[in-house]
């Protein structure tokens, strides 16, 4: 079992400092945390009622950090504690660009990056990047093969719906080649489970209810069997949050459904202490609990 440590949220024990996500990353590297994880939005709109996963946890104007850029920040402060994001809205970065700078960060930090990818939600980002919002799973498909193509050297040539160039290098080469992994976070349907088959590692769940994960696993495990391939795909998602007497989201309560969830598929687990702690000084003993699951 993997753990993943989500970041989202925590500066705000620290006056708002992003680079308090040093000290944290640091932590969970010490305490054997596989990976921390930061989230993406380019720019946000005013109609958060639109978000399509209950109330959106944040306001219009809060600040949202470039996830590469504050992961090569991470890398360059830990050593061995992966660099993942969760996830990173792909098509609003050209397929050149992510693969360069998402190489440049895996070779920059030894072959940790792992790579969580998705669609977004938000019409406005789209608009704001002058990408059409129609054509959103179209560019997201294409840049993935894109950038898989890229990692592996070069020249390369590519001709899709979407982009098309010939005999380009993007160097350097990321340190895990091709295989930088992607889990993408994306609603589980066949199409796009042999889609994930062809170039990615795996999924990540948006829901925590077992019917949906068992389901979507199941799916995806199919196509990866169609696609030929030995390997199962790795699932990382989020344990169900559970409610005290008081009505407080309790560390201990929720972390008993673990075993129930990975029953269901969960082979690595995202936890976000920002649910459970009420300061710096509560952050270190959330984590330390919640890092006795790998013993």
């Amino acid at each position: 079992m993997k753990l993943v440590l989500g970041l989202f949220g925590l500066e705000n024990f620290y006056g708002g400092d992003i680079k308090s996500y040093i000290e944290i990353a640091q932590m969970g590297e010490e305490l054997g945390f596989d990976s921390v994880s930061v989230t993406d939005h380019v720019v946000m709109g005013k109609n958060l009622h639109k978000y399509p996963f209950g109330q959106f946890p944040m306001p219009s104007d809060a600040p949202w950090y470039e996830p590469l850029t504050l992961l090569t920040m991470i890398g360059a402060n830990t050593t061995s504690i992966n660099l993942a994001t969760a996830i990173l809205i792909a098509p609003l970065r050209s397929p050149a660009l992510l693969a360069k700078t998402a190489a440049s960060l895996d070779a920059m930090s030894n072959g940790r990056l792992e790579l969580g990818v998705g669609l977004g939600w938000q019409q406005e980002e789209y608009e704001a990047s002058g990408i059409a919002f129609e054509n959103r799973a179209k560019i997201f498909w294409e840049t993935l093969d894109i950038c898989k193509l890229l990692w592996e050297g070069g020249p390369v040539s590519y001709q899709g719906e979407m982009f098309e160039f010939n005999d380009i290098w993007c160097q350097p080469k990321p340190a895990q080649g091709r295989d930088i992994p992607l889990l993408f976070g994306v609603k589980m349907t066949e199409s796009n489970a042999l889609k994930i088959a062809k170039v990615g590692h795996g999924w990540i769940p948006i829901k925590t209810s077992r019917d949906f994960i068992s389901e979507g696993r199941a799916m995806l495990e199919k196509a990866f069997q169609e696609e030929g391939r030995q390997d199962k795909p790795r699932i990382r998602g989020q344990l169900p949050t559970c409610l005290d007497s008081n009505g407080v989201p309790s560390v201990d309560l929720t972390l008993k459904e673990l075993e129930k969830s990975m029953d269901a598929g969960l082979g690595e687990i995202e936890v976000f202490p920002i649910n459970f702690a009420q300061s710096p000084e509560h952050l270190r003993e959330v984590l330390e609990l919640i890092a006795e699951l790998k013993k």
